[in-house]
């Protein structure tokens, strides 16, 4: 009997602090596998799920730890200092392997060296989660197991107190603004994670919100229980657990997304073989399927990432000087001249967004996009087009100058085939494919792609684009078709409005869609595949992404780019 109470008197850290020392060795020794060696295995989706219950797991010790605060002297003071140290950690770790992520995904080169700073990000603070997760664990079974170690806190307590009063004073006050910013701001997401967004700043964070959720959620949560550290002596018991029970919510909606994962999977399964063939999967050979994603979701790479693919990378090479502007191409190549690889050569042409008065080719176009399919053999091509002077953009940072004017949507077209020209006069130099065309780009880019695509289909244009190219398929996320006149930008209908110049043969287009996406609304893209289906016109399929807001394929590793990707992919192969 005496055993049993002693063991429920122990349970509720030691329990959580032997299986945090368990879980977070697990992860550090499978992070080093999967760096070491990410081609996909099953492991890799154990690994994701682990690594996950690991980063909650840790959470929860430092709030059970928080609450035994409350309760036994032994546990203030320097166990104090060390869960407010690991939970400001755990933020800062998680906005790093974002921003570490995201900065690999936005380079032009390959090599480690070049890179050597975003990797530092994801690694140092991944390794770092988990390397003190073990420490703050095995310091709190120490306090438990040794009582010389008690009555030094408590004299470090004493210590302390006096030295320093006053920097523990201001630090407290400057992290509990941080705090209550944070929770502020975690709660505005998940109102947009659950009713989208409603005006320009929600905008905004939907297109984070839901991408980002897990990171979001763990920020959220670690950021709760600092809230309810720094401020539990002031408050009653009821705004306690109220604080507690709104961060568990609010964390849990921030993982809304991830919990419909496999919900989106078979939604999106459905559609695909609802639109391209209920046997698709057996015109894709298993050794060209190897070159694939062979999951469509993993979490560990989105933690970890998926290292950008090696290929041939020619950037900034101009190919139009008129009108004062100049405009430029990037080409992605793939080595040995895609010898025995799925894409053998085919072009891909990938236009930018940006509200066609922003926005620029290279780090504002999906560069990793660009390099993965470079890597399994088509040749990519990311452009530059002429876009539209607006003073609210003027002061754009990362748009340039050399290649704004008075230009309409009918100029843009104008200047992609002039590019659509060039390119079928250096043809031998890339060995780009020209009777195997895809066109690609996302918001502004997404209706470019569909008005370029389908005129260059009809076969009506010959006096813009290059009669050589063979149009087999168009992939536009969140398409932006004829809302440019938001922005002043003019042109003629059927360039605006591109679903005009949809027909009974016109090429195969699979949409990439958020629920979420305000900018763009869905009945665009919708009106596109309605308008394919009354030319009796079945090829147009719809991924819907749940939750997703505007340009939720910026993260690359993101459940909504992963899935899509997995399936975009396979698309080009079937219609190459």
């Amino acid at each position: 009997m005496r055993i049993g109470r002693n063991w429920l008197k122990i349970s509720p850290v030691k329990i959580a602090s032997y299986s945090s020392v368990i879980l977070n060795s697990i992860c550090i020794v499978l992070g080093i596998t999967y760096i070491s060696n990410p081609t996909y295995s099953i492991l890799w989706d154990i690994f994701g799920t682990i690594l996950l219950m690991t980063l909650f797991e840790n959470l929860v010790l430092i709030f059970i730890n928080s609450i035994k605060n409350n309760e036994k002297k032994i546990f203030r003071t320097k166990m104090n200092f060390f869960s407010y140290f690991y939970l400001i950690f755990i933020i800062f770790a998680m906005v790093s392997m974002m921003l570490g992520n995201l900065l690999i995904s936005v380079t032009y080169s390959n090599q480690l060296i070049d890179n050597l700073g975003a990797y530092t990000l994801i690694y140092v603070f991944y390794f770092g989660v988990l390397t003190i997760g073990i420490s703050y664990a095995i310091y709190g079974i120490k306090i438990y197991n040794n009582s010389s170690l008690k009555s030094q806190i408590q004299d470090f307590e004493v210590r302390s107190s006096r030295r320093f009063l006053k920097i523990k004073k201001i630090s407290k006050k400057i992290a509990i603004i941080f705090s209550r910013t944070t929770f502020i701001i975690g709660i505005i997401f998940g109102i947009v994670i659950i009713f989208g967004s409603f005006e320009v700043v929600t905008t905004l964070l939907a297109i984070v919100s839901g991408q980002f959720g897990i990171f979001f959620s763990i920020i959220f949560l670690a950021n709760t229980i600092l809230l309810l550290k720094l401020k539990h002596r002031n408050w009653n018991s009821k705004k306690f657990y109220r604080t507690t029970i709104m961060g568990i919510l609010v964390s849990g909606l921030l993982l809304g997304p991830l919990f419909l994962t496999q919900y989106t999977i078979n939604d999106i399964e459905r559609s695909f073989s609802s639109t391209f063939g209920p046997n698709w999967r057996d015109k894709i050979p298993p050794d060209v399927n190897n070159y694939f994603l062979q999951t469509p979701f993993s979490l560990s790479s989105y933690f970890l990432g998926i290292p950008p693919k090696d290929c041939i990378v020619e950037s900034n090479t101009l190919f139009y000087n008129d009108e004062g502007i100049q405009l430029y191409y990037d080409a992605y190549m793939p080595l040995n001249k895609a010898e025995g690889l799925p894409g053998e050569n085919s072009t891909i042409i990938r236009i930018h967004g940006g509200g066609w008065v922003s926005g620029d080719k290279g780090m504002m176009n999906m560069m990793q996009m660009n390099k993965y399919f470079a890597a399994q053999g088509y040749i990519v091509f990311d452009i530059q087009y002429g876009i539209a002077e607006n003073p609210l953009f003027s002061l754009d940072p990362l748009t340039p100058n050399y290649k704004k004017g008075d230009f309409s949507i009918d100029d843009m077209m104008r200047h992609i085939g002039i590019f659509t020209n060039y390119l079928a006069n250096n043809t031998e130099k890339y060995g780009a494919n020209l009777n195997s065309v895809f066109v690609s780009g996302g918001s502004a880019g997404g209706h470019l792609t569909c008005a370029v695509a389908l005129a260059i289909a009809s076969g009506l244009y010959s006096d813009i684009f290059n009669g050589n190219i063979t149009i087999k398929g168009l992939i536009p996320f969140y398409p932006a078709n004829g809302q440019m006149g938001f922005f002043g930008v003019t042109g003629r209908d059927e360039f605006k409005n591109p679903e005009l110049l949809i027909e009974n043969d016109s090429p195969p287009c699979l949409i990439f869609q958020g629920t979420h996406d305000i900018l763009n609304y869905f009945s665009i893209s919708r009106n596109i595949q309605d308008t394919y289906y009354a030319k009796g016109n079945e090829n147009c399929a719809i991924l819907w992404m749940p939750f997703g807001g505007h340009a939720s394929d910026v993260y690359f590793t993101g459940y909504y780019n992963q899935i899509f990707l997995y399936y975009m992919e396979r698309f080009m192969y079937l219609y190459h």
